[in-house]
């Protein structure tokens, strides 16, 4: 560091030090003093005032004066105190005011504190100890925070008091008026209150002599404050010169040399003596990379006319050869020209609090930016501060959490009141603890949260503060609520279901790490003699190998499968199972399990085999009857041909009557009814050898007048009527001759089944239902049928349900027949004596 001239000038020595501070304390009692003349004078002028208002007013403002004039005095004495000053005055007034009680109050750090309350009881102080100001804190912290009275004539009903009436109420007082007590700065030193035991608001006089006491307070108070902060002042600077760590130092700038402390010593292990008191010697020890920027900032404020202070960090190496970060700083005192002669400082070794700094960057970093929420609060669980995790997971900002605790907003109806017990259990006893519970966000979701606390104690064991993580499990749980529904449901399934892990990455090999009950029940197996196994024990000889071959296929290229094989039981039986193999992916869509599920369909397979020779003998026995039927009705044809022509030939007109021409007659009719049976059977085979029968369009209303016209014979009676309506279903797309054969049995069964007791009524009309299904509906008013008797069996072969000598019960079979043939159906209503209606369904 490069050398300053200056002329010499002997250094201030801590007895002048003493002296500067014993003439400021002169002065300060010289400022006293004018007050006290002050205080006399308005006391004067008080009494001044007094002689011009009634008697009992000029009594009141003597004595007020005389008062004032012993308060004075008081305060002046050697010792005197604030608190007994203002007592002494405070109870004094209440003898003046019967019934009054008060009680004055100093404001420090937003908070009202008690200095006197004479008549009042001591539970009653500590009760408003502490006392914060507001808008709505009650006479005092109101008067205080607005800076002007407040009268609460009614603490019951003032709203002022609406938080804080009962604690008044508790001993007997109603009425408070509160006034501020205001430094010659404007700034609020306290408040002055007055109690009554009954709804009271004052008068004017009390008002006045209340407006008189509140100056003398003021004034007493700023007073005694100023005394008070000036000698703990003085004090600290005492005993922090004797109980600082801090290495003291004096900078002779003059002769550049610098006296150390013995605090030099104590931070650094170097012996004052020997170290020397030449700057060269400090500047030695700065760390070589900071010396340049140290000194020239030393250089720069001695240089400065206005630069009173000077600060610098830096490293500053200790006896035993280590480096301690130090914060050096010290004061710039200047001769008469505004030269720089002295700094006088003190140097602090900052190192442990470097570190720390460093680590709480570091955890502050990592509570800012961690993804788990961190709450850290005060011993009373009251929130000091949240990371924005937190706001992100619970809702809740600093703000709205601030000074609060974390149950208060967050606790529910699911909150488990065990869990909580245990957490106040751990705190009470300083522990850290670990657990689980639901917790509610500000828009009221259940989340599920692990929660870490751990209380952080001071050097005197006593908790400091209290450091909460919060991790949101509620996705983790409904899995694991979901792995335990799955592992009852695999555990109890009655299908075997095989867990097996990927060996090796091959997605073919297999080493198998859970079985269910329903497998070793199905195999015979034991755990033991399964578990870790590749399944594929479960194969043999019977095992159908282009099967498994595919599967192996399936397996390698990550596909889920469905397959059935044979496969065999610890006792070498075999029995089929329906393989279903699913893969499984882990986050990283790597393939990591393969899950078996075997189905036993032993049983259904053994019933297939048994199906399929079932109707192979059944296709080869309706081949044989169908081979059976037409040979049986070709060989009838000609027999039959035969015998209908002889009984053309025979005339029974020329046979007498007798016996023998009524033979003749019934060989012609059963000629004649036999050849029609043979004709329907062969129509019905037909009908059964040919299911896909041409369709085309047909018209209703056309095909049903062909099928009048073939019968007009029948229906020229004139108590027959029959109506129509496919006006919705004009045309189906059906095949005709089918259409005309259904129509024509309807319509002849309809007239043939006839009620004899009334006109047959016929209708036919077709329909289009809701679901398009085109329906046509033939009903008639005829015999009708028993269908409780008769309905399972009323479109069967030779079915006849009236006792009529032309029935055959072979038109409605075919007719079934025709319907189902053309994808359809026919189905009937009926009641009897009251008529049918066949639905037929397109």
């Amino acid at each position: 560091m490069n050398q300053i001239q200056g002329s010499p000038q002997e250094p201030a020595s801590y007895k002048e030090q003493l002296a500067l501070l014993q003439q400021e304390l002169q002065a300060t009692r010289q400022e006293l003093e004018k007050a006290k003349d002050h205080a006399r004078q308005v006391a004067s002028e008080q009494i001044n005032i007094g002689l011009l208002k009634e008697v009992s007013t000029y009594k009141r403002t003597m004595e007020l004066e005389r008062l004032g004039k012993k308060v004075l005095e008081k305060n002046a004495l050697p010792g005197s105190t604030l608190a007994s000053t203002v007592s002494f005055y405070l109870k004094e007034v209440e003898k003046l005011h019967k019934g009054m009680f008060c009680s004055c109050m100093r404001l420090k750090d937003g908070k009202l504190y008690p200095i006197a309350a004479p008549s009042l009881p001591e539970s009653f102080c500590n009760e408003i100890k502490g006392i914060r100001i507001g808008e709505n804190a009650g006479s005092c912290g109101t008067a205080a925070f607005l800076g002007q009275k407040v009268i609460a004539k009614d603490v019951k009903t003032d709203p002022r008091w609406k938080d804080h009436y009962p604690a008044l109420l508790k001993y007997g007082l109603e009425a408070c008026w509160s006034f501020p007590l205001i430094g010659s700065n404007q700034k609020i030193l306290g408040t002055m209150a007055i109690y009554y035991q009954e709804v009271k608001a004052p008068t004017p006089e009390e008002e006045e002599t209340l407006e008189s006491i509140r100056s003398l307070l003021q004034l007493i108070l700023e007073n005694k404050l100023s005394e008070i902060e000036l000698r703990e002042s003085n004090d600290r600077y005492y005993y922090a010169t004797l109980a600082t760590n801090d290495a003291i130092w004096d900078f002779d700038i003059v002769n550049y040399k610098i006296n150390w402390g013995s605090g030099f010593e104590k931070l650094f292990g170097f012996k004052v003596k020997e170290f020397g008191p030449e700057l060269d010697v400090w500047a030695a020890q700065v760390h070589p990379d900071d010396l340049a920027r140290v000194n020239e900032s030393l250089e720069k404020v001695i240089a400065s006319t206005d630069q009173n202070f000077w600060r610098e960090e830096y490293r500053f190496k200790k006896a035993n050869g280590e480096y301690a970060h130090v914060v050096d700083q010290g004061t710039v005192l200047r001769d008469a020209q505004g030269r720089s002669v002295r700094i006088v400082g003190a140097m602090l070794d900052v190192t442990e609090q470097k570190e720390t700094e460093e680590k709480l960057r570091k955890l502050s970093v990592v509570a800012r930016e961690t993804v788990n929420g961190v709450l850290i609060m005060d011993p009373n669980l009251n929130i000091q501060w949240v990371n924005a995790a937190f706001t992100r997971m619970m809702g809740y900002t600093l703000e709205e959490m601030a000074s609060k605790t974390p149950g208060t907003l967050m606790n529910g109806l699911e909150t488990d009141v065990e869990t909580l017990e245990f957490i106040d259990s751990q705190l009470r006893e300083l522990q850290p603890l670990q657990c689980e519970i639901i917790q509610y966000t500000k828009s009221k979701e259940k989340r599920w949260i692990k929660l870490q606390v751990q209380p952080l104690l001071d050097e005197k064991g006593q908790v400091e503060n209290v450091f909460a993580l919060l991790t949101d499990i509620t996705q983790q749980k409904a899995e694991e609520q979901q792995l335990r529904l799955l592992e009852s449901v695999i555990t109890n399934a009655k299908d075997a279901i095989i867990i097996s892990e990927v060996s090796l990455g091959v997605p073919q090999k297999l080493r198998s790490i859970f079985y269910n009950d329903a497998f070793y029940k199905m195999t015979g197996y034991t755990k033991e003699e399964v578990l870790g196994k590749d399944p594929s024990f479960l194969n043999g000889i019977a095992t159908d190998q282009d099967t498994l071959q595919l599967l192996m296929d399936r397996m390698q290229a990550y596909l889920s499968s469905e397959v059935e094989l044979e496969s065999y039981r610890k006792d070498g039986t075999t029995f089929w199972t329906q393989l279903l193999l699913i893969p499984m992916f882990n986050r990283k869509q790597k393939l990591t399990h393969w899950i078996s599920i075997l189905r036993d369909i032993t049983n259904r397979k053994n019933y297939e085999q048994e199906r399929e020779v079932l109707i192979a003998e059944l296709t080869q026995n309706n081949a044989d009857l169908k081979q059976f039927t037409f040979i049986t009705s070709h060989n009838l044809r000609a027999p039959l041909a035969n015998l209908t022509g002889i009984a053309n030939l025979i005339d029974t007109e020329s046979i007498p009557e007798g016996r023998n021409k009524l033979l003749i007659q019934k060989f012609k009719e059963s000629t004649v009814q036999l050849n029609t049976i043979i004709d329907d059977l062969l129509e019905v085979l037909v009908i059964k050898d040919n299911p896909h029968t041409n369709k085309e369009q047909v018209n209703l209303a056309q095909a049903f007048e062909k099928v009048v016209m073939s019968v007009d014979g029948l229906l020229d009676k004139k108590d027959i009527q029959l109506t129509t309506d496919f006006s919705q279903v004009p045309e189906v797309y059906y095949n005709a001759g089918y259409l005309h054969s259904i129509l024509l049995n309807l319509l002849t069964n309809a007239v043939k089944y006839r009620s004899p007791n009334r006109p047959l009524h016929i209708e036919v009309k077709a329909e289009k239902a809701a679901d398009g299904c085109e329906k046509l509906y033939f009903s008639d008013n005829g015999l009708g049928i028993d269908l409780k008797r008769y309905g399972e069996r009323i479109f069967g072969l030779y079915q006849r349900f009236h006792h009529h000598k032309d029935s055959k019960g072979m038109g409605l079979y075919i007719a079934h027949s025709q319907a189902k043939a053309m994808g359809g159906n026919l189905r009937v209503t009926s009641e009897v004596d009251q008529g049918t209606t066949f639905i037929l369904e397109f």
